[in-house]
This record gives C-alpha cells, sequence and structure tokens, in this order.
C-alpha cells in the first residue's frame, strides 16, 4: 500500500501559511506591501481589536482587473516576476506569490479593486471563492481580512495580548514609513487614529512625524558612498539613545530588512562612546545594485544577504563614526521638548523647514548659545585656554571656559558667557586617558624604560600557554620579557607611555589581555580593551579634591580630546544647561 500523499491546494496552503502569516502585522505587512508595489500613494490600515477581528488596507493605487483578481489568490501567482532571471533583479517589494494565498486560506477575505475599467469584488474563506460580483471601488483597492485564524486554532492560541498585536503592527508601519516618505501611511485601531504620516517625501519630517521633536532635533544627516553601496539617513547624537535595538532601522532599495552583520557594524560605530546596553535610533537607506543582493532567504523576505557585506559594513563604520566626531554630542540638562510646549503637533509639523526649525526670538537665543560649545571644543589652541568661534556661526571674539569649582568632590562647574557646563572629573580623565592610551598603542614609534626592578609574573598552564602564543606581540609594545621559571614571565622592560606610579598594575593588566585572545589576536581588539581598561584604573576617582591649577588643566586636556563628550564606556563627561534654561527655572523668563 502506498504511503506517500500529495496533499491537496487548501492543506498547502495552509501550510504555507504557518510561514507567511505568524501573526497580525504579517498580515498588514503583505498587504501593505502590495500597496506600494501597485504606485499607492495614499495607504489607509484600519484594525478592530488590533486586528483580531478585522484587518482592512485601502489604497489608491492602480487595482487589478476581474481576471487578475481572481488569480491573486492562487498559490505562486504574481504579476512582479514571470522568468528565472528576474530574481535577480528584484525591484519590488513582493514577488514570490505566496502571501494572499496563505492569508486567504486561514480567514475570510474581501478584495474590491478597480483598475480604471471595472470594479470587482470577491469573497473568499478558507481559500475557496464564495462569491464574486462588481464592486463599489472607483479607485485603488480594499482588502479586508476577517476572523484570522478561525480555521486553525492553534494557531489562534498562540497570538499575543491585544496591546502586543497593535504595538508590532505599529511598529512595522513606523518603519514602512520611513522607508517610503513619499507615501502617506495612516493606522487607526477601533476608530482611532494612532499613527499618520504626510507622504511629503522628506525623510526628516517624517522621522519627526514618528519620533517627535526631541529625536528629530538630535538626528545627525549622514550621506556616503562606495563602489558597491550608497547609504544616507539619519542617525542619532548622544542625547537619544534605546534599550533596544528596534529603532535601528535599515532600509535596502526601499525594503524594511535586519541584517545582524549590518547591525553589529552600527553598533560598533557607537562603541565607547555610547554604553554597551544603549542602542541609537537609526534611519539608514541603503541602496545598491540588486545583484548585490538575495532577498530570496525566507517567505517574509524581511532577512538579506548582501554579496559584499565587508564594503558595506566598513562604509557604515567609518561613515557614522565620523559623523558622531563631527557633531556636538554634549548632554543637555534640560529637555528640549520644554522649548516647544506651546506649539501644537500640526504647528511644529508646520515649522520644519529644510532639515531646521523657525523658531521665536527666545528658543533661538537657546539654539544660538548651543552651536557655541561645538565652536569651543575646535578652536581651543594648544598652548592657551583662549578660544574663538567659528567665523561661519558668530562673529569672531574671544570667549573662555573657565573653572568656577568642585560640587560634591565629583562634578566640576565651569561656564562660558552664555553656558553653564557640568563635568564628571573621573569621566573626563577617563576619556582623557583613554585616547592618550590609544594613540600610544598605535604608533609605530616604541619608547622603552629600563625596569630597576624587574618584576614576575605568575600564572596557571593554561593562562600561561595562550599569553606565551602572544609573547611577539607583547614585545612589539616595547615591553622587555622572557620565559623565567615555570608558568612565570620575568619582566625587564615597558613601553614609556604607561602612567608613572602604576606600571606594575598596567602591565598585569595588558598581559591578562593578552590571554585573553586565544584563538586569533586582533590588534585592532586588543587596542581598544587595552586603552579602555588602562584610561579607567588610571584616572582620578570621584570624591577626589582637585585644586584649580588642575581644574584648568582638565578642561584644556579635555576639550582636545577627539571626542571629549563621554568616557570610553558611554558615560557622559559634560552635561550643558545655556542661560536661557537656567534663566526659565529660576522664572526670570517665560
Amino acid at each position: 500500500m502506498n504511503k506517500i500523499n500529495v496533499m491537496n491546494d487548501t492543506l498547502i496552503n495552509k501550510i504555507a501559511a504557518g510561514e507567511v502569516v505568524e501573526r497580525i502585522c504579517n498580515v498588514v505587512k503583505e498587504l501593505v506591501e502590495n500597496s506600494i508595489d501597485a504606485k499607492s500613494k495614499n495607504i489607509k490600515v484600519e484594525l478592530i481589536s488590533s486586528g483580531t477581528k478585522s484587518i482592512k488596507v485601502i489604497d489608491d493605487g492602480i487595482g487589478m482587473s476581474r481576471e487578475d483578481a481572481r488569480l491573486c489568490f492562487n498559490r505562486h501567482a504574481t504579476s512582479k516576476i514571470k522568468t528565472e532571471n528576474d530574481l535577480y533583479f528584484i525591484n519590488t517589494l513582493g514577488f514570490r506569490g505566496e502571501a494572499l494565498a496563505a492569508i486567504a486560506a486561514v480567514s475570510n477575505t474581501f478584495l474590491d479593486t478597480y483598475d480604471g475599467n471595472e470594479s470587482t469584488l470577491i469573497n473568499i474563506k478558507a481559500g475557496s471563492i464564495i462569491s464574486e460580483k462588481v464592486g463599489s471601488m472607483r479607485v485603488g483597492t480594499i482588502i479586508e481580512v476577517q476572523e484570522l485564524f478561525y480555521n486553525t486554532p492553534a494557531r489562534l492560541k498562540f497570538m499575543k495580548s491585544l496591546n502586543t498585536e497593535l504595538s508590532n503592527t505599529v511598529s512595522f508601519i513606523e518603519k514602512i514609513a520611513l522607508s517610503h516618505p513619499d507615501i502617506s501611511f495612516s493606522l487607526y485601531n477601533d476608530g482611532k487614529e494612532i499613527l499618520r504620516t504626510s507622504g511629503s517625501n522628506d525623510l526628516y519630517k517624517t522621522i519627526h512625524e514618528i519620533y517627535g521633536l526631541n529625536t528629530t532635533k538630535n538626528m545627525i544627516k549622514i550621506d556616503a558612498e562606495n563602489y558597491d553601496y550608497i547609504i544616507s539617513g539619519y542617525i542619532s547624537n548622544l542625547n537619544i539613545s534605546k534599550s533596544n535595538r528596534n529603532n535601528m532601522i535599515t532600509l535596502v532599495n526601499g525594503r524594511v530588512v535586519t541584517n545582524q552583520s549590518v547591525n553589529r557594524a552600527i553598533k560598533d560605530a557607537y562603541h565607547t562612546v555610547l554604553a554597551e546596553n544603549k542602542f541609537p535610533v537609526v534611519v539608514i537607506c541603503i541602496e545598491t545594485d540588486p545583484t548585490l543582493i538575495d532577498v530570496n532567504i525566507h517567505p517574509t523576505k524581511q532577512d538579506i544577504k548582501f554579496s559584499k557585506l565587508e564594503s558595506l559594513t566598513d562604509l557604515l563604520t567609518k561613515t557614522i563614526k565620523n559623523a558622531l566626531l563631527n557633531s556636538n554630542n554634549t548632554f543637555k540638562g534640560y529637555k528640549e521638548t520644554q522649548i516647544h510646549e506651546n506649539y501644537t503637533n500640526e504647528e511644529v509639523n508646520n515649522i520644519i523647514d529644510d532639515n531646521d526649525y523657525v523658531l521665536n526670538e527666545d528658543i533661538n537665543k537657546v539654539y544660538e548659545e548651543e552651536k557655541q560649545y561645538e565652536s569651543i571644543r575646535l578652536s581651543f589652541n594648544e598652548d592657551s585656554e583662549e578660544i574663538t568661534y567659528n567665523e561661519k556661526e558668530v562673529e569672531k571674539e574671544e570667549v573662555f571656559i573657565k573653572p568656577v569649582g568642585l560640587a560634591l568632590g565629583t562634578y566640576l562647574i565651569a561656564q562660558d558667557e552664555n553656558i553653564m557646563y557640568m563635568i564628571d572629573i573621573h569621566a573626563a580623565n577617563e576619556r582623557i586617558n583613554y585616547e592618550r592610551y590609544m594613540e600610544a598603542l598605535k604608533s609605530d614609534k616604541v619608547y622603552t624604560t629600563n625596569m630597576l626592578f624587574p618584576i614576575q609574573l605568575e600564572y596557571s598552564s593554561n593562562e600561561f600557554m595562550n599569553i606565551k602564543d602572544n609573547i611577539e606581540e607583547i614585545r612589539k609594545l616595547g615591553f622587555g620579557v622572557e620565559e623565567f621559571g615555570t608558568n612565570t614571565f620575568r619582566v625587564t622592560s615597558h613601553p614609556s607611555w604607561l602612567k608613572e606610579g602604576y606600571e606594575e598594575e598596567s602591565i598585569k593588566k595588558i598581559f591578562e589581555l593578552m590571554g585573553e585572545f586565544k584563538d586569533k589576536f586582533d590588534r585592532i581588539k586588543f587596542n581598544e580593551k587595552a586603552a579602555i581598561r588602562l584610561a579607567c584604573k588610571m584616572s582620578v576617582k570621584a570624591n577626589t579634591n582637585i585644586g584649580y591649577l588642575e581644574e584648568e588643566e582638565l578642561l584644556n586636556r579635555l576639550f582636545k580630546c577627539e571626542f571629549p563628550y563621554t568616557c570610553p564606556h558611554g558615560r557622559p563627561t559634560i552635561i550643558k544647561y545655556p542661560k536661557y534654561e537656567l534663566e526659565k527655572l529660576f522664572k526670570r523668563v517665560n
């Protein structure tokens, strides 16, 4: 007796639905992407009970003929690709021809569409057409999905709470709106508007419509390209961060995608300037030849493979690092949203112009004061505390940042003419020492100091072998080292950049770090980790009283740093309070 049976289409579609349609946001995604492919400029999503009762997507796209309306629910029926070669030049969001068949197999679906000649209304339930008649549409398409998973109770049982399902849908609509700022999106649940974008074709404005003013004002524009990729978009400065990577949005040729290597490259660019458990807000558009990517990995089409991944990750990391270095990342001791509390959301939308805001006279004072900080840092003279504003921003005049005193033994208060600064002396010392050690570790010139009393370092057999594997790397750094008995090294000299009085402690930390590289030694990672560890331990501790001259020296050295805004662990070094904000706190201004 034969044991192998050929499954019928209904069963096949139910199985496929498990891959394509896991939850409500998957249905919304597939329907909205079809609307985008249909050249829609306005897309409206209406949910009832977070989509558990009804999901309706309304668009003004090109619509479908009667025959296409019938065929679109068949498995592997698509207008996106016709030949095998088309798979290598995919320029649409959909192409597999699985989604509508999978959705219709586990729901009661209504399609009302108009192609410019005729309107068609089709009802299909559990994969079978129930009725077909003349529809009511005169532009675009309405597709409504009711009773999702009614005939697959096991899948229905694994649905999350209504709030969770709605949150996932909102997250998707936000991302798809950012990937297509030229399309107006709106989302409703139980008749209440949750989200709306204008379709202005301005990514910066769309970011504001989704994230609000405070986030938008702290975004930095990026643009870069190489032979393989073009990247553009916005990244957050250090005043904005999140506790997860959900707001690291990457868009490849208009498609919202997730790629671990790309996310890692973005996070690496923030390394030593953003805390390890914090993540930036980024909206990065990546344009490339379709032949360099493969989106045909998973039915959801959200994962993607790059054929020249290293070229992309290098471009991302370098571009983001440069953008952060060349922007003002000073932490603010006040909330920007308070400045604009008299504006309605609609009024704020109206004052966005060329990525800046036209503000009233008092508010302009704050932002003029904020501009001064970056000019101050860049204009610090090596031999003097005298500094000047950038001539492009304000008239040239002398400005001084002066220490005022130490608060609570930890925070240095300083000021210039218009801004008060609060500086964490330990974090500031960490940044200064970190950059000093990084420069020394990367230098080709090594100056050594012979030790009057050599030190001996004893390790376990495993640790000893790991360090011994990298002994030549240790010698390249300027250490005179030799084996001295069982599992012991003898250090006779060290590089002269080790901090005086902390030589033995520093040597131990460097040797311990060498022992952590068990497989392949990575000099770049070693330099960074070594600089961080040495900087932390060798910096002045909190609750340490320092005198006025030491305060001046700390300010001078900090503002000469390449990136003075955070310690290498990502904690802020400087928090600023513009004069206007202080006067607001003391009710001197409104």
